[in-house]
């Protein structure tokens, strides 16, 4: 099979929620964003197409790290993938601007691999590894360019090896995560812990047409502690063709406030049951996995974006991007 048109406005909206994402944490303490594009081969078919990187990262000491990362390994022959991982990093400053680091971890794929008619194209779901090796230089007190090769393994889908390159934003150090800073955050955020938002955006189906529609959510948000939030919803994903699906998902969220108390950085995962007209009127219990950003406004306000991605059992997986406006109490 042929490799198949890419959808830029399905990167173009990511590339916008890791923006929000990275304006929101530039004055925060002790992490790291980078935001890097390149290539992705895969060996056995001598198969290339693009890639792209947002690694998030945070020390644990002088030397060691940890980060989240999403990579997009582009559009390879029979295969559309990208995933997520969590890598720990030990790094070591060759000169005062000249670094290097190698990072490890596990890694969920998300693949739209072709399969044989029917089906066309199935969306395949594991676990395998990444790892990577990275060098920067820093030409600025936060500013760097960086350079990193990502080797991915494999047991049941293809290994893939990427190049990147691209921006790095050291923020300062002076605040290290668990801080007494952090706890006074936290101390002001339990005075509103509820938050309810509605958003709007668009729903892409991962297969090789990327059929979209206009989608749409409601969702309630609730500070369990520090770094854990909870949250009920509903998602009307529309009708872009191969789904007409309406759902509702619970998940828990990992997160992180930064920018002095005035936004939040989190991931999600939890069930998701969707009805789906297109699927014999059935309802299905399928998982979502998701990244959001919040910037606080005047008033208890919120502006939030959030990229879901629907992981389904039956092939119709889908990436929804909501940008929405919520109040807190």
């Amino acid at each position: 099979m042929s490799k198949t048109k890419i959808v830029p406005n399905r990167t173009l909206q990511l590339l916008g929620i890791f923006s929000l994402l990275a304006g929101a944490v530039l004055p925060a303490c002790g992490q790291e964003l980078s935001i890097l594009t390149g290539v992705t081969k895969e060996i056995p078919t001598n198969d290339n197409s693009f890639a792209w990187v947002a690694d998030y990262s945070e020390p644990i000491n002088k030397i060691f790290s940890y980060s989240l990362v999403y990579v997009n390994e582009g559009h390879l022959i029979d295969h559309h993938r990208d995933g997520m991982g969590g890598q720990i990093w030990a790094g070591y400053s060759l000169t005062p601007k000249w670094s290097v680091k190698v990072g490890w971890g596990p890694y969920l794929y998300f693949d739209t691999a072709a399969k044989p008619a029917p089906v066309i194209a199935g969306d395949d779901h594991g676990i395998g590894a990444i790892t990577s090796l990275a060098t920067t230089f820093q030409y600025s007190k936060h500013w760097g360019l960086e350079l990193r090769a990502n080797r991915i393994l494999t047991k049941n889908s293809i290994d893939t090896t990427s190049i990147v390159a691209g921006l790095r934003y050291q923020y300062d150090a002076s605040v290290l995560p668990g801080s007494s800073a952090g706890a006074d955050w936290w101390r002001i955020d339990s005075q509103t812990p509820n938050e309810v938002t509605v958003y709007a955006g668009r729903t892409y189906v991962n297969n090789f047409e990327s059929e979209t529609a206009t989608a749409y959510g409601m969702e309630y948000r609730r500070n369990l502690s520090r770094h854990l939030e909870w949250t009920a919803g509903a998602l009307r994903e529309g009708n872009p063709g191969p789904i007409d699906r309406t759902g509702v998902m619970s998940e828990i969220w990992g997160t992180r406030t930064v920018l002095n108390n005035h936004a939040v950085l989190g991931v999600g995962i939890g069930p998701y049951i969707g009805y789906d007209s297109r699927d014999n009127d059935r309802a299905r219990l399928s998982g979502v996995l998701s990244i959001t950003g919040a910037v606080k406004l005047p008033g208890n306000l919120v502006a939030r974006a959030t990229w879901h991605r629907v992981a389904t059992s039956y092939n119709r997986d889908t990436d929804v991007f909501l940008f929405g406006v919520g109040y807190r109490w």
